[in-house]
């Protein structure tokens, strides 16, 4: 039992807004399956997809010849200098390892980099929907977090209008992802670029997620990293994670400006100290393997959100926002009579099927939920039939 006179850090309480209950159904979910329950898990990002042999085959390889021993903080040269040369490619601009530092995850990446950008007295702007740990990251210095929500009416596209409306003098970052994280929205070229030069003219740091960037069905990805004039205050973070199907291998990284990357490898020495060898190994074959792996999952996650979202659409009372990219689709559940909470908890009770509500990415997604398409088609289909008998029941 705790003693109550003992005291923790205020870290504790910037760290327990709202969104620090995102995961509740699913962890309800995940007992209810321990006690016997079926249960069909489309709330938590990670999909059936199994990591290629040749990476797994790379990882045993390098424990066999005992990589598994301290790496440097900032990580392994060879896999730095493979992310260079994979944002180079992509970008058309020149980046030297010097500017990449890895980390356990890009959630870690994104955390240590929002730590060495903004604290006390700073603000963050949020676009909502967010991810639901963007709350904690902006709030984790010290730094307050200003939203701005996006339009369901535009797809949530950026609109960089109502963002400079809230820009202040104590605005220091702006945190954007596409494609986004409920939503799937993948930004416009037009649209960052405008972005961009907001920030530029204002000296806040932009920072881009990118952890979607190689599932995008409709449209273009494009990094505020291409634009040269951006580049002395853009940081993109991103992983492995969702392109080559290494969920839970945690590996990820951010890219920016060198001086931010000396600034990362200092914090990184109190809070990680680097990443296992082998994974890191691992990682960098990952990156240079041809692309036929990636278009599969691509191809597939494509296929499963045209099958979910076309599902969900004949069920009455659901209006689906089809997502342009991503592995998610949000559906506004406000006609059948619940929010969005209601509509998860109810719906796991009753059929079975895990969800996420919407107020996890922020307030103005209350009467929303985000559904994956993380499984098979006749798994999706087995779980649409399942909302339906539910939202039906809801209707009688």
């Amino acid at each position: 039992m705790t003693r109550p006179d003992l005291k923790y850090s205020p870290l504790t309480e910037r760290l327990s807004g709202p969104r620090a209950r995102a995961w509740d159904v699913t962890d309800r979910a995940v007992e209810m399956e321990r006690a016997g329950r079926n249960i069909i898990h489309l709330g938590v990002g990670d999909p059936d997809f199994d990591t290629p042999n040749s990476i797994i085959e790379t990882a045993a390889a390098s424990m066999r010849s005992q990589r598994t021993h301290y790496a440097p903080v900032p990580g392994e040269t060879d896999l730095r200098q493979e992310i260079a040369r994979l944002y180079s490619r992509q970008t058309g601009q020149h980046f030297d390892f010097g500017q990449v530092v890895v980390f356990p995850g890009a959630q870690a990446a994104l955390f240590a980099t929002m730590l060495c950008l903004a604290g006390p007295g700073d603000e963050v702007i949020l676009l909502e929907p967010f991810y639901a740990t963007y709350e904690g990251v902006a709030c984790g210095g010290g730094a307050e977090f200003i939203t701005v929500p996006l339009s369901p009416h535009s797809g949530y596209d950026l609109d960089v209008d109502r963002i400079a409306a809230v820009v202040s003098d104590r605005t220091r970052v702006i945190l954007a992802n596409s494609p986004g994280n409920p939503t799937g929205t993948v930004f416009s070229r037009a649209r960052w670029v405008e972005l961009a030069e907001l920030c530029r003219k204002k000296n806040i740091w932009l920072i881009s997620d990118e952890v979607y960037s190689d599932l995008i069905f409709e449209g273009e990805h494009f990094s505020p990293l291409c634009i040269p004039e951006a580049r002395q205050n853009v940081v993109a973070v991103s992983s492995v994670s969702k392109s080559h199907a290494m969920t839970g291998w945690r590996l990820g990284w951010a890219i920016g400006p060198g001086t931010l990357a000396r600034h990362l490898d200092t914090l990184s020495q109190s809070m990680v100290f680097g990443v296992s060898q082998f994974t890191q190994d691992a990682v960098t074959q990952a990156l240079r393997e041809p692309p036929d792996e990636l278009e599969k999952i691509k191809a597939t996650t494509r296929t499963r959100r045209d099958a979910l979202c076309e599902a969900l659409a004949q069920i009455d009372g659901l209006l689906v926002h089809k997502p342009a990219g991503g592995m998610f689709v949000m559906v506004d559940v406000s006609a059948v009579g619940c929010d969005g909470d209601e509509f998860a908890n109810r719906l796991l009770d009753h059929s079975g099927v895990a969800v996420v509500p919407g107020s996890a990415f922020g307030d103005s997604a209350k009467n929303l939920v985000r559904i994956g398409y993380l499984t098979n088609s006749a798994e999706l289909k087995k779980a649409a039939d399942k909302i339906r008998d539910f939202v039906s029941s809801l209707q009688s």
